[in-house]
């Protein structure tokens, strides 16, 4: 019994040296909506569907102690690359993006986050 609590305070303690010291903290806050846009339809125009496009918009959130600069916000939306990029975001700073739209090949495509990379000082 002696042993199996003396594991259990080892794990605990190994969890919270990982949570405070190993594990990598987050340095921007993102709030974003998904913006689905379908092209016009001209009845003289050769295309029998309308076209549809999908980007991101929202804002970025410096929520650390130091500038980032060089910050490429990345999201994959049906497969595809769609980007945007801002310049520098000072510790506390919070500015607004919108990422390149992409054409879409499904009807209801997946969507998501795919990476943040950014500069320090």
């Amino acid at each position: 019994m002696k042993k199996f609590l003396i594991f259990i305070v080892l794990v605990v303690a190994g969890y919270f040296a990982y949570d405070n010291f190993l594990k990598e903290k987050d340095a921007v806050e993102i709030k974003a909506s998904y913006n689905k846009t379908r092209e016009g339809v001209n009845l003289d125009a050769p295309s029998i569907q309308p076209r549809d496009f999908a980007s991101y918009a929202g804002s970025i959130k410096n929520i650390t102690n130091e500038t980032l600069n060089n910050i490429v916000i990345t999201y994959l939306i049906d497969a595809q690359p769609s980007t945007a990029t801002i310049d520098k975001l000072e510790p506390g700073e919070e500015k607004s993006f919108t990422t390149n739209s992409v054409m879409l090949r499904n009807m209801d495509p997946g969507h998501y986050l795919k990476e943040v990379t950014y500069d320090g000082k």
